[in-house]
């Protein structure tokens, strides 16, 4: 008996169930309508303000493009944030050298289609075994992962009105949108409820305020002793004085440095955990930094023991998906092909209107079109794929949502010794119902 309860104690806190449930959630037509517009919203956003300015500057050479290597990743310098990932010192001579040449690309775009190809890039290099062992593939994706984050800090850098407004205004929506996923999770996970459209966006309008709060928290933290650091540099630039200064604060400078890395550390270990604090408690987003930043104290290893394997979960659902829709529009491709070819049509035709799909890219370039009637049906063809790339990106977001809010549930349970049944209900004298499936 003591053996098979040990066993049992032991299945219970890996949550191996509950973490795999999380797809289940994701998935659900309410949270991926709410993600979608989101994404949606984001992207028209992005689109417009592209219209307005297009002031990235690309290499129209292709000779002339610059080839480098950032860890295991091969880049080419097509625009200048290639060039800056590559060599930072040499944007600013090929800003010089080739404004004014090309038409120029907006910001928006950029960025989407960098993050697309690295995305894409590491997807198929991670299931590369062939040619690379599994941790050399691994370390592809978070160059990759890394990369992605240095193309944010390119933007700011050098584009930094068009990267306050854009990234502000998607900072913004992603926290309405997360802080009502999050709840519909919530309550499908602990009660079985499935909220409607509408009664999530009334619970993160009436939170809006803790679900900004929580992540901007934190980061004022960090930038304040970043900035009392920075402000004793600027002094060190004073001649005899600075070097006094610098020296006799030294160790205050070091203190302040270990702050900001302490609460950096913090808010990203315990990031995950602050809209589903929201969510499941209702609070404020301080109380919701208190709870995540405690949870990951506590309770650390199992902390990123969860996050592993939701990780794994996540990347299997992904893969899965990727692949029945690469499947679905094979066959779709194919009966196409075969009903042209039986009617004795020209299958260049629909190599015109779509050249089929691939694995791991779904947009694909058609063939120049021939006539007018060509013309717009490929133009219906992509934006279906845009609507489909737009699905997977609400799905990403859910996922992230859903896994994150069990994992808080699971983290809870075990530094408060609170079941996950326990969520916040507008009517208080409610008793939460017991669930019966995991």
């Amino acid at each position: 008996m003591a053996g098979r309860y040990s066993l049992r104690t032991i299945w219970e806190d890996l949550a191996l169930p509950e973490l795999a449930y999380a797809f289940r959630l994701a998935v659900g037509p309410i949270k991926l309508a709410i993600a979608f517009l989101a994404v949606t919203v984001i992207c028209i956003c992005g689109y417009l303000m592209d219209c307005c300015t297009r002031s990235v500057v690309l290499c129209p050479e292709i000779a002339q493009r610059t080839v480098g290597q950032v860890g295991s990743v091969t880049l080419r310098g097509i625009s200048e944030l290639e060039v800056y990932l590559i060599s930072p010192e040499q944007v600013g001579d090929f800003v010089a050298r080739y404004k004014g040449l090309s038409p120029g690309q907006g910001v928006f775009s950029t960025l989407w289609s960098f993050s697309a190809g690295r995305f894409n890039d590491a997807s198929k290099q991670l299931f590369n075994l062939g040619q690379a062992s599994f941790f050399s593939n691994l370390e592809y994706v978070f160059v990759n992962l890394w990369l992605c984050g240095r193309a944010i800090v390119w933007a700011v850098r050098f584009h930094p009105l068009y990267s306050s407004l854009f990234l502000t205004f998607t900072f913004v929506v992603l926290c309405f949108a997360c802080g009502a996923v999050c709840r519909c999770a919530a309550l499908e996970y602990a009660r079985h409820e499935k909220p409607g459209f509408f009664e999530a966006f009334d619970f993160a309008y009436s939170k809006f305020r803790s679900l900004l709060s929580a992540p901007l928290l934190p980061a004022v933290l960090v930038l304040v002793p970043s900035a009392l650091i920075l402000a004793v540099g600027m002094l060190g630039a004073i001649p005899r004085l600075g070097e006094l200064l610098i020296g006799v604060l030294f160790g205050v400078v070091v203190l302040l440095g270990l702050a900001a890395v302490g609460m950096l550390v913090g808010a990203t270990a315990g990031g995950l955990l602050l809209f589903p604090a929201v969510a499941y408690e209702a609070t404020t987003g301080r109380d919701a930094i208190g709870r995540a930043v405690s949870y990951v104290l506590n309770r650390p290893l199992w902390m990123l023991f969860y996050i592993f394997v939701a990780g794994l979960f996540g990347t299997f659902f992904y893969v899965l998906i990727r692949v029945v829709i690469y499947l679905v529009l094979k066959v779709v491709y194919g009966l196409l092909a075969g009903g042209m070819t039986l009617a004795g049509g020209d299958i260049e035709k629909l190599n015109r209107l779509w050249t089929g799909p691939a694995l791991f890219s779904l947009m694909s370039r058609p063939s120049n079109a021939a006539v007018w009637s060509e013309s717009i049906g490929a133009f219906f063809i992509y934006l279906f794929f845009l609507l489909l790339i737009g699905l997977l990106a609400a799905y990403i977001i859910t996922y992230i949502c859903c896994a994150s809010t069990i994992v808080y549930a699971l983290v809870r349970k075990k530094v408060d010794r609170v079941e996950p049944e326990v969520v916040y209900l507008p009517l208080a004298y409610e008793r939460p119902k017991a669930r019966t499936e995991p």
